[in-house]
């Protein structure tokens, strides 16, 4: 058995490394909640001798991190809800702060789902309620470069090997006819390849249709010109906009068989193992079409609404947005701790791959500081 080599030495990780690594993953201009991500205290120069990860911070989940020797601390929740106008122990956040600063720990705000990289707390849920063909409620798109060159059909496999190998994708490959005029002098360097006779022929050419990642442009447009058989390129370059592999935030799709909404709900308690949630009224017409979000979806629900999906299951909603959807959807929160189902496992799946030989550990202790009196 074979294990993939670590891209860090375990002693020289530091925190910013872990940083940099999940920020370059996970891009958080697309996510749709107001909560922000960063380090909220300690010192990112440090090197990690353990990462925790965990949802909420509290004083006892700090105790389980200086028990384990993990000075980085990643959670979902931010635990400044605003300005801080004085730090006491007094009060929960000056109280973590002061722990957190004490015991040299450094805390950093993950809030994302990770929706985006395919495998978010949305798509969890979308797994546990057995939703088929589901695609994004909002597509990540991705700005790119879209080139198109052309080329003798003999030249264009090593073109296109030569492009790819520097970071190129390619889209498209087409034969096109040209037209040429035996007698031009401003013809194609194709010409010596097809010598031609007086009066006009006709010719074919390879047209090929690239998509360039940003980070990468310079080194192919580089290459191009280098590997390319004419001494004049022809190509064309624009900046484009894609959807990339049906990803981005929460989750559209359909349930294996229409339920009544009293049905429904229930359906949702048990395969959530939920001892709560919130809907607006019941409306007459059965649930097929769901949408999902895992995580305040309160930014989502316009969306939800006109594309007239039958429910729409959330958290983080407003009075106001039950009863904007009342009758056109059936709109369920189901609380916020449900929404980050199994996010800890995702994030320590993510960092795992790249930082196999640093202890990454999912808490223990008990955060939700939410509790119901059921019947």
């Amino acid at each position: 058995m074979t294990t993939q080599a670590p891209r860090y030495s375990p002693t020289a990780v530091t925190i910013s490394d872990v940083i940099n690594y999940l920020e370059q993953n996970v891009q958080f201009q697309n996510q749709h909640s107001v909560a922000t991500s960063g380090v909220v205290v300690g010192d990112i120069g440090s090197i990690v001798t353990g990462i925790l990860i965990a949802l909420d911070i509290t004083e006892p989940l700090l105790d389980e991190a200086v028990e384990n020797r993990c000075n980085f601390i990643i959670v979902n929740q931010s635990f400044l809800s605003q300005p801080l106008t004085e730090i006491t122990p007094e009060s929960y956040a000056g109280g973590c702060i002061i722990k957190a600063i004490k015991y040299k720990l450094t805390i950093y705000i993950f809030s994302t789902n990770l929706d985006h990289l395919g495998q978010g707390a949305s798509h969890r849920i979308a797994d546990f309620l057995e939703l088929h063909e589901t695609y994004p409620i909002i597509p990540q798109k991705e700005s790119m470069y879209r080139l198109t060159t052309f080329l003798v059909p003999h030249a264009a496999k090593h073109l296109i090997q030569s492009l790819c190998q520097v970071g190129a994708v390619l889209a498209t490959e087409q034969l096109t006819t040209v037209a040429v005029n035996g007698h031009s002098t401003i013809g194609l360097e194709a010409l010596s390849y097809f010598p031609v006779k007086s009066g006009l022929e006709f010719l074919q050419e390879s047209q090929l249709t690239f998509m360039v990642p940003m980070f990468c442009k310079e080194r192919i447009m580089q290459t191009l010109l280098h590997v390319h058989p004419y001494e004049k390129v022809t190509y064309y370059l624009e900046k484009v906009e894609v959807i990339v592999n049906n990803r981005g935030s929460g989750l559209l799709g359909s349930l294996p068989i229409e339920l009544p909404d009293k049905y429904f709900l229930k359906y949702i308690k048990t395969k959530l193992n939920l001892s709560y949630l919130q809907h607006t009224n019941y409306f007459d017409r059965p649930i097929k079409t769901v949408a999902v979000y895992g995580g305040s979806g309160s930014g989502l629900l316009q969306k939800v609404l006109d594309k007239k999906i039958d429910a729409f299951i959330t958290t983080g909603l407003q009075y106001e947005q039950f009863l904007e959807a009342n009758g056109k959807t059936l709109l369920v929160d189901i609380g916020h701790r449900a929404t980050r189902l199994g996010l800890k496992k995702l994030i320590l799946a993510l960092l795992s791959k790249e930082f196999n030989n640093i202890v990454i550990l999912r808490c223990k202790t008990i955060t939700n500081p939410i509790h119901h009196i059921n019947d």
